[in-house]
């Protein structure tokens, strides 16, 4: 039937999609998927018009059609449960055979496999002469091996003994190499590797020319693989190159084939053929065979190529699962190659990784580091990664990289030598304990921890007498007498070790260790004979500069400087390297300092900081360097070097000194709190010291400028009560009123002012304290006493900095009374004494204004421009050319005004408000000379730039009497709505009015009465404002006049109506306005409507 063959064909366009295999792990790749499903599975018998099908009846033939066309249709679910009705409807029909095996088809494709499997074994069972027999034994076998690769493995057995059965029955199956690969398949995935190559090879031998015999070959060599067999894996994968060149599987057998050279020890060969794969384009393991490509490399000792070929793998295959791996030994193989910039690289990046590579990448990233000067990134790294090596066989050559790391810090070193003790009581029986004990007695040397350096090189002596370190070990004994002030006993042990060592390269650095044991106990003659008589000798740069500093030392402790200056830059030319370089340049710049070079001492100070970062003596290199930038106004950097002081020798007596000088830098800065901080570290540190005083007017000038006042306010009575010193008392009662002030306590700080400035008449400060008190009295809102103090002030003290502000301000109170008489002297006496354009500009500009407010215009416009000339840039020039304007605009000099206005850049004035006055004015100028189309441009700057502006509505009024002037009345009448509805006051009744005047002319007297009862009944009405009243006036008459100019034509209802209403208006001007211009005119109007 057409069903059916429509059914067979969905079916096998895809069969089996749903089983195709993924990667199974088989050794150190993945087995490639393969790239053939099962055609026998879901394979359904194409009938004919059969007998059987002939007896169907009619019922069972048209549901079997239905059902088909579900299935057809990919409806399964639906298609099943049909199914399930036709067997149970029609169990006898002939196509019920046809049914059950669909059943188990539908079943199959929801992978409901146990239903499956069980309707296909009813099938075989129940209908064992079916024609589709050995399809369904396929479809079964398959069923489980699908069932087995969905998660259920105990299927393989199943699956294998059901492909066994077909094979079995039908041994010339079609399907026979399919069955025969699943079969192997099967037997594989059941753990019977043995068994499955067995009949891979049946299948590759008898069935050359199927699709499947390449994957049956290749299947086989993966197998031998796993089980080492590597020689027949290579026939095996060389029968496949030799067959299947072609196949898709080729690069990959390659690759497999180099692995089975490489287990072989072949590793030319299989170099070659791993080269070959990784840069096939495509292959998906080729990060793989770079893998292995890397390691063939490294098997020939090529570190830097192995290198590269590690690195190649994370950079081109950064999600490959060797790329962890690869990290870390492209990075040991770069250090070991040399490569320490691209070794740090890819040892960073496996440790970034994390995972089971990281401890040992860190090891070998903090030498790398060591070796590249990093000692603080190696000692951060090591720190990360020791956590995490407990058990590891590179813990202890982490803590050695910890001990070096903090070691190779300078102002560490004392924390290294506990690190290396550590290690050698650890660690003793290992290379390292030996190593890390000289390295704590060396290090305890250089700390000058000299009791533990003599101990610990004792020790050494006593645990490794044989130690290729024990003539240093020795050295470091000798050195630390020396260090601890037995120069006598030093001076012994030197000479024996010079006599245990003689032939020691370093015996003579030695003989100049026992020359300064005699400098040590003041034996400058022997210094001389025995540095003397080895100097020419020689060679060793580091020793002649040893030698010329112990002439140069020598030098200065007799007072000659300039032998002391040539012997000591003698040694400064000849090496810093030697241990007491930093000595010898600092001897040289106290040296220079002596003899007056002060900025060849500062240099000097900051080369041994930068040359000698390990010295023993930064404590008094920093301090000395701190005081000279200091002095230089250097704030940022004097802060750094006190701070090296603090942080490298806290126990020097210097530290309180550099604590405090810190303290003041950072105050010049300004950093007032970190200046707070240091002023404070310094009290509570050293309590009874000397600077304790000063340290607490330091912090509370720190406080006061961070807004602390309360608490500078409790240090400045510290101070008080604690000073003896009469001057520093008064300075801080100063200080102390002046953080009242910022404090908002203006009251005690008036009182503390009026106290300092009764009681010390001779204060030197005084101008300050008046000033002060001044600002004070200011802010209890006593502007006459304030104004007497600045008064006091500028008169007591003319010539003081604070003179011309106290005048200004002297002034301004002169100016908030209106006296602009008075107000204008003070402005002058302030201009005049001036010494910043911020006070002599401002007084300038007051002095003009309180000239113009006493109608001085031509004054004033003067005034106006000194200040412009003076202070061309000042931030007031932009408004004195606006006052300018403003001049000539009082004197109604309007095209001049209109010069100046337009000299002025809106967006220079100093408020919102003058730059208002600027647009309105300059319309308003423009006006007056009928401009009326320039006056419009400024108002509408003013509409669009500050619509808010209180001016907003006479700037509506002024636009519509320009544009009504342009006889544009219906423009007018927009503006003047705008500016009626924007003002309640003055522009608002002008701009009714006009609305009023307008409609009357276009004799719209009913909108004209509208608008002017609006002026007579708003505004307040009654209570409006004075400015407001003759409008309301002028208002009520043209009522009147309104209903007056409409009685003539009216009828004689209307016409008494009319005349009601211009009488009651005409009256109302009378009695509510009868001082107004038109009240009389009222009067008479009213006389003659009376005769009507």
């Amino acid at each position: 039937m057409n069903e059916e063959l429509c059914l067979m064909q969905s079916l096998n366009s895809n069969p089996l999609g749903f089983l195709v295999r993924g990667k199974q792990t088989r050794g150190e790749t993945s087995r490639a998927a393969s790239s053939i499903s099962l055609l026998a599975v879901l394979v359904l018998i194409l009938f004919g018009q059969t007998a059987a099908a002939q007896e169907s009846s009619r019922e069972a033939a048209l549901f079997f059609s239905d059902v088909v066309n579900y299935q057809n249709a990919g409806e399964f679910d639906l298609a099943a449960d049909e199914w399930k009705k036709f067997i149970e409807k029609f169990p006898s029909d002939p196509l019920a055979a046809k049914a059950q095996n669909y059943l188990a088809v539908c079943q199959l494709q929801l992978k409901k496999f146990a239903d499956a499997t069980t309707n296909f074994e009813t099938v075989l069972k129940k209908y064992p002469e079916a024609d589709f027999r050995e399809e369904a034994m396929l479809n079964l076998a398959s069923a489980n091996y699908a069932w087995a690769q969905s998660g259920n493995a105990a299927k393989y057995g199943e699956a294998a003994n059901r492909f066994s059965a077909l094979l079995k029955e039908f041994p010339k199956s079609k399907f026979a190499d399919q069955a025969y690969y699943f079969l192997a398949e099967s037997l594989y995935m059941n753990g019977q590797q043995e068994e499955s190559l067995r009949v891979y090879d049946y299948l590759a031998q008898n069935y050359p020319q199927s699709p499947l015999a390449p994957d049956a070959i290749y299947a086989k060599g993966v197998t031998q693989e796993e089980l080492k067999k590597y020689a027949d894996a290579q026939k095996t994968f060389d029968q496949f190159l030799e067959k299947h060149s072609s196949n898709a599987l080729a690069t990959e057998v390659s690759m497999r084939k180099a692995e089975a050279l490489l287990q072989q020890n072949q590793v030319e060969a299989a170099e070659k053929l791993f080269a070959q794969v990784a840069n096939k384009p495509g292959f998906e393991l080729a990060d793989h065979a770079r893998y292995r490509l890397a390691f063939c490399a490294l098997q020939k000792d090529e570190l830097l190529k192995a290198g590269n070929e590690y690195a190649r793998i994370p950079t081109q295959f950064p999600k490959s699962s060797y790329a962890p791996e690869a990290t870390m030994l492209a990075g040991r193989c770069y250090y070991r190659a040399g490569h320490l910039d691209d070794a740090a690289k890819w040892l960073a990046a496996a440790g970034r990784r994390g995972g089971e590579y990281e401890v040992e990448a860190g090891h070998w990233l903090a030498r790398v580091y060591l070796q590249q000067g990093k000692p603080g990134e190696a000692e951060n790294l090591v720190k990360s990664v020791l956590p995490k090596a407990q058990g590891s066989e590179f813990l202890v050559s982490l803590k050695m990289d910890l001990a070096d790391a903090v070691y190779e810090q300078p102002n560490r070193r004392t924390e290294a030598i506990g690190l290396y003790r550590r290690i050698a009581k650890d660690h003793a029986d290992l290379p390292e304990g030996a190593q890390a004990l000289y390295n704590a007695a060396f290090a305890a040397l250089e700390t000058r921890d000299f009791p533990l350096a003599s101990s610990l090189a004792d020790e050494f002596a006593q645990k490794y007498p044989q130690d290729e370190s024990k003539l240093d070990a020795m050295y470091v004994g000798a050195e630390a007498k020396l260090q601890t002030d037995k120069f006598a006993e030093a001076e012994q042990s030197l000479n024996t070790l010079l006599r245990e060592g003689r032939n020691r390269p370093e015996a003579a650095r030695w003989q100049l260790r026992l020359a300064l044991s005699q400098y040590l106990q003041s034996k400058y003659a022997d210094v001389e004979k025995t540095v003397g008589g080895m100097l020419a000798s020689l060679k060793d740069a580091d020793l002649v500069a040893q030698a010329n500093y112990l002439l140069g030392a020598s030098a200065f402790q007799l007072n000659e400087y300039e032998k002391a200056q040539q012997a000591l830059e003698a040694s400064i030319r000849a090496s810093k390297s030697w241990p007491q370089a930093d000595e010898a340049q600092l001897m040289l710049a106290r040296t220079l300092n002596q003899r007056g070079q002060n900025a060849q001492a500062i240099q000097e100070a900051q080369g041994i900081v930068t040359a000698f970062p390990r010295s023993q003596i930064l404590d008094q290199v920093y301090f000395r360097l701190g005081e000279f930038l200091f002095a230089a106004d250097r704030f940022t950097e004097a802060v750094s070097a006190y701070q090296q002081v603090l942080a490298k020798s806290p126990q020097s007596t210097l530290a309180p000194h550099a604590l405090y000088g810190q303290a003041w830098a950072y105050l010049r800065e300004p950093d007032t709190a970190k200046a707070e901080r240091a002023f404070s570290q310094l009290i509570g540190q050293y309590g009874q010291h000397e600077l304790v005083t000063d340290a607490y007017t330091g912090r509370a000038m720190a406080r006061r400028a961070a807004g602390k006042y309360p608490e500078a306010i409790d240090d400045l009575n510290s101070v008080i009560a604690k000073s003896s010193n009469p001057n520093q008392k008064l300075e801080a009662e100063y200080l102390k009123g002046v953080s009242l002030v910022d404090s908002k306590n203006p009251a005690e700080a008036e009182k503390v002012f009026t106290t300092i400035h009764q009681q010390n008449p001779g204060f030197a400060n005084d101008d300050k304290v008046l000033y002060e008190l001044a600002w004070a009295q200011r802010s209890q809102d006593k502007p006459d006493a304030a104004a007497a103090t600045f008064q006091m002030l500028a008169k007591s003290h003319p010539e003081s900095p604070l003179a011309a502000e106290a005048m200004y301000h002297v002034g301004e109170s002169h100016y908030s009374k209106e006296d602009f008489a008075e107000a204008e002297k003070w402005y002058a006496m302030s201009a005049s004494k001036a010494k910043t354009a911020e006070i002599g500009e401002k007084a300038v500009y007051k002095r003009a204004w309180s000239q113009y407010q006493q109608d001085k215009t031509r004054e004033a416009l003067q005034g106006f421009g000194q200040q412009i000339d003076k202070y061309p840039n000042g931030v007031l020039t932009s408004d004195a050319v606006f006052m300018q304007g403003e001049c000539f605009f009082k004197d109604k000099q309007f095209d001049t005004a209109l010069d100046s206005y337009g000299r002025v850049n809106p967006k220079s004035l100093s408020s919102d408000e003058m730059r208002s006055l600027l647009w309105l004015h300059a319309g308003q100028a423009a006006s007056q000379q009928k401009m009326w189309s320039a006056a419009k441009k400024w108002y509408g700057q003013l509409v669009d730039q500050v619509p808010n502006s209180p001016l907003i509505g006479e700037t509506y009024y002024e636009l519509g009497w320009a544009a009504y002037n342009e006889r544009n009345t219906a423009e007018a009448i927009r503006y003047f709505d705008q500016a009626a509805e924007a003002s309640r006051g003055l522009a608002g009744a002008r701009a009714r009015f006009m609305l009023g005047e307008i409609y009357f002319e276009q004799k719209k007297y009913d909108e004209a009465t509208s608008q002017f009862k609006r002026v007579v009944y708003g505004f307040g009405g009654e209570e409006s404002l004075e400015s407001v009243k003759p409008w309301q006036a002028k208002c009520a008459y043209e009522i009147g006049r309104c209903s007056e100019v409409q009685i003539r034509g009216a009828d004689a209802a209307k016409r008494a109506e009319l005349i009601a209403d211009a009488k009651k208006f005409y009256g109302l001007v009378s009695e509510r306005y009868p001082e107004s211009p038109e009240a009389k005119l009222a009067q008479t109007r009213l006389e003659a409507l009376a005769q009507l």
